[in-house]
């Protein structure tokens, strides 16, 4: 059955006519040119046009299908065979067409489309009347209205406003602190149950609405007369200084039983639909408060919606995670963006809602159904940019304490208990309460002040800073970050000598910490630099065996200094080390002609450098056990040895060198150790038995990185380019906290002002950065502070005094970051290269997020490896059938992937989902 057939099966009486005209026009924004108007009536339809009756016939024909008719002309419902008829009035071409205004009402925002639609007669120009946009005139000064709006009631609604509440009357900043609470539901009112006798108003809401919509004495004195009455009962908390007004619905339930005017009478002003919002205003400025918060009736009631549709107003959804409840609320907000969109871009941004998930449990968080309520809600709203989701989203969690709040006073005490929401609530109320970033307008660069030549500078430090610690330049400072998998390092490993792979993803920091390990000469020195008591760590050398293709082996180079300490160590002999060159002949040699056993290979490589002729690993630990001495032979390169770790004398090499720490651990009275780093790649391509136990009895010394770890690297390296007063090495002994407070100088606290709705800073390069399981690498957080800094540098304007790096700067990195990490990374990672050279050969272009295997040419074992590295991710939950893989932005860019308009929101609720819960 089409869509039409469906549509004509509810034509039952005119007013469906009428609405089925709406919906094909949107809203009348879709008449052809030819049609000045229609008007439909009770006992038929006018039709006001330019044109001959044949093309009104045509038009209508497509309009209503098999229920039209031509002779008379009419349309044909379906009770009782009854004809609507259509009346055609001529007019002339250079009449005016009446312009229709649209109302903040659901009964004219449900016909607004959520996308661009084409006109119904394709061969007829665009509309020559566009709808009137009715944007409210913006508030210059006063205070901020917030309205709290769910879609169905119980839910924890007005718990959630006066969680704001609490939190700005507990806001410590500033002196006074004036707030006015609302109850607009007019059905079903809340705070108005909370008011003692003595702080119950002797006005309401339903009052105002009459005295607003018939003043018997002038606007002014109504809203003066109704501020006097409120301040009368007002409820000071903790002192003069904080006041708390609260205007009930109704005096009594009586009083709502009998309503003359509704929210809807105001807003059918054709001269301002929104003059409700704007006397709230002036009436919160009469009573001097930062903010008027709006209990508003839940559903798709009209008592609602003049505020709901107001861009002006901070808007908050609250909705439990049950079904009836997202399906509800996601209608709202799919009327909301349709009615948003419409806006000028900077009022788009500014009037982004915020979603509340309420009653949420630990169970409630790992059901189906919260994955599913971020993805109905986050379509309902969508984003054009992946990484920022339509809505704002926060999280409520069920306390069983909070059910039974009888008043205002037990509500602002017993809320900050609230903990996930009050956090959220205290961030607000800090925002609302700070003083103004001062704003500079844009500079020229031939006119730039000290502010920004200083800005400037710093960001050109920075860049240096960063492009030599990019790729663990000799260069670069000595500072380590003691991350948790170096940590792990000295838990294990103090009065034992570590034995171990240190396995991490390209990125990850392993040439970095290899470099750091090999420099101190001694592992001791090493754990010392980590911040371990030197007292109780057995001491060794550290012998660099293997080593990446970046350093130059050179006699008075880093890996030739290493070595002659490790040696001097052991009272050992340098006569028998091996140069670079030779060291890679043999290995080069091996793999033409291989060994019997590649494990003797290695074993001799090590042993013979000792000077150990015979005997093997066994001889070389009999000899330090004898001399009371250790070593520890290092490995690095792994990948610049062996280009392709797929090939199978490369598979064999490498298997018997990732297995020597068993050889090893093998030794009795163990004076030998090993630390192996590896990409993670390798090990999977060439591990081919008991892949998964390797992996697991080494993940403690995975290189990872976690956001705390995450936060340290970029305070570091902003310490050292002068951007941060301190150490460097302060880095490890910061809370998280301090950390991200501290950071603001670098990049903000969000990518926006303080009161924006924007992302905070940190959470958003985090998410920008990862994989979609919130793994992220090292090197890109010191790559994409490189190109916001090298952008930075570059910009004349200095509106963003309170950081370093402007949000468009940052922004512009991210495809800057994630092209120079796919060049890169498809000289190195085979499968990655494999994928990339299948898919030019087939001409593959312009693939969109999600996809499926079919359309990007992978096979299971390849799709597996590409997983496995970070490429790709499978979203198996998300209903998207064989279209079900995702790539992270920082390889979608450099892919040169696009992101379909249901990809988005899913790539956000994968975001929320696997990173939702780190503390940025």
């Amino acid at each position: 059955m089409s869509l039409q057939t469906v549509e004509n099966e509810r034509l039952l009486t005119w007013l469906d006519v009428e609405r089925l005209l709406k919906q094909r026009t949107a809203l009348w924004t879709l008449l052809p040119a030819y049609v000045r108007g229609v008007d439909c009536f009770a006992d038929g339809m006018e039709i006001r046009h330019t044109t001959d009756a044949a093309q009104i016939d045509s038009w209508l024909s497509k309009l209503f299908g098999h229920a039209y008719q031509r002779e008379p002309m009419a349309i044909r419902l379906r009770i009782g065979n009854a004809t609507y008829l259509v009346e055609l009035v001529h007019e002339t071409a250079g009449s005016a067409s009446a312009v229709e205004q649209t109302y903040p009402l659901w009964q004219d925002v449900t016909y607004l489309p959520m996308r661009d639609l084409e006109p119904l007669d394709s061969d007829t120009p665009l509309p020559q009347s566009q709808q009137q946009g009715s944007t409210p005139a913006p508030w210059i000064s006063g205070p901020s209205l917030v309205s709290f709006h769910s879609f169905k009631g119980g839910v924890g609604r007005t718990t959630a406003l006066m969680t704001y509440v609490a939190a700005c009357m507990q806001e410590p900043n500033g002196d006074s602190k004036k707030i006015l609470v609302v109850d607009a539901d007019l059905e079903a009112p809340g705070v108005s149950f909370w008011l003692d006798d003595a702080n119950r108003p002797t006005v309401s809401f339903v009052q105002l609405l009459e005295a607003l919509h018939y003043p018997p004495a002038g606007l002014d004195a109504t809203l003066d007369f109704f501020a006097t009455e409120l301040r009368k009962t007002s409820l000071n908390v903790g002192g003069l200084q904080r006041e708390l007004f609260v205007l009930p619905a109704a005096l009594d339930l009586a009083e709502i039983q009998d309503i003359s005017v509704a929210p809807e009478h105001l807003a059918r002003n054709p001269a301002n639909p929104w003059q409700l919002s704007d006397h709230l205003h002036v009436l919160g400025q009469r009573l001097g408060v930062d903010a008027v918060f709006i209990d508003l009736r839940a559903g798709l009631s009209e008592l609602a919606s003049p505020i709901l549709f107001d861009p002006r107003v901070d808007h908050f959804f609250v909705s439990t995670i049950a079904p009836q409840s997202v399906q509800g609320m996601a209608e709202v907000l799919r009327r909301l963006y349709a009615f948003n969109r419409r806006l000028p871009a900077k009022q788009q941004d500014d009037a982004r809602p915020t979603v509340v998930l309420s009653l949420l449990t630990k169970e409630l968080r790992e059901a189906d159904h919260y994955e599913q309520a971020l993805k109905a809600l986050g379509e309902a709203f969508p984003s054009d940019d992946a990484l920022t989701s339509g809505v704002q989203w926060l999280e409520a969690e069920f306390l069983s304490t909070l059910m039974s709040i009888g008043s205002v006073r037990e509500a602002l005490d017993a809320l900050p208990q609230s903990n996930r929401l009050f956090g959220s609530a205290s961030e607000w109320a800090k925002a609302l309460y700070a003083e103004p970033m001062p704003v500079q307008p844009g500079i020229q660069a031939c006119s730039a002040s000290p502010v920004s030549s200083s800005r400037q500078e710093q960001a050109k430090k920075l860049y240096e800073i960063c492009k030599a610690a990019e790729f663990a330049d000799s260069t670069a400072t000595s500072a380590i970050l003691a991350t948790e998998p170096l940590l792990n390092l000295g838990k294990h490993y103090v009065k034992d000598l570590p034995n171990l792979l240190m396995i991490g993803a390209k990125g990850s920091g392993k040439t970095f910490t290899y470099r750091q390990l090999i420099r101190t000469g001694a592992w001791q020195d090493f754990l010392i630099k980590l911040g371990f008591d030197p007292g109780s760590i057995v001491n060794a050398g550290i012998f660099p065996v293997l080593w990446s293709g970046n350093i130059e082996d050179t006699p008075e180079g880093e890996i030739k200094l290493a070595q002659y300490r490790a040696l001097e160590f052991i009272q050992g002999s340098r006569q028998y080390l091996l140069l670079g060159t030779e060291l890679q002949r043999q290995i080069q040699d091996a793999l033409k002609t291989p060994p019997d056993h590649w494990e003797d290979f290695w074993d001799e490589l090590i042993t013979q450098q000792m000077g150990v002729a015979e005997g093997g690993l066994k001889e070389l630990n009999r000899v330090l056990a004898t001399q009371a001495t250790r070593i520890i032979f290092v490995f690095d390169g792994i990948e610049d040895m062996f280009n392709d770790a797929t090939e199978a004398h490369s598979i064999d090499a490498i298997d018997a060198l990732l297995r020597l720490p068993n050889r090893i651990s093998e030794l009795e009275n163990r004076h030998i150790g090993a630390m192996i780093f590896v990409r993670a790649d390798y090990v999977q391509a060439t591990i081919r038995q008991n892949l998964g136990q390797l992996l697991q009895r080494f993940h403690p010394f995975r290189l990872e990185w976690n956001p705390e770890s995450f936060l340290r690297l970029a305070f570091m390296l902003s310490c050292q380019a002068g951007i941060i007063e301190g150490d460097p090495k302060s880095a490890n002994y910061l809370r998280i906290e301090e950390l991200k407070e501290k950071l603001e100088r670098l990049w903000g606290k969000k990518l926006g002002s303080e009161k924006s709705k924007e992302a905070h800073s940190a959470r958003w390069v985090y998410a920008a950065l990862c994989d979609l399981k919130g793994n992220v690498q090292a090197r890109d957080l010191v790559r994409f502070i490189k190109f916001s800094a090298d952008l930075e540098s570059g910009r004349s304007a200095s509106t963003w005094t309170d950081r370093i790096l402007a949000p468009e700067s940052m922004r512009q990195a991210i495809p800057l970051c994630s092209t120079e990490k796919v060049t890169e990374a498809k000289t190195e990672i085979a499968p990655l290269r494999k994928w990339i050279e299948l898919m030019e050969q087939q001409d593959i272009h312009n693939l969109r997020v999600p996809f499926s295997m079919k359309e990007a040419r992978l096979d299971a074992s390849l799709l597996s490896t590409l997983q496995e590295i970070g490429v790709i991710y499978e979203d198996l939950d998300g209903n998207f059938g064989d279209e079900r893989l995702f790539l992270p932005e920082i390889y979608r860019y450099g892919l040169r992937f696009e992101t379909s308009a249901a990809g988005r929101p899913r790539t956000q609720a994968l975001l929320k989902k696997n990173i939702g819960n780190i503390p940025l």
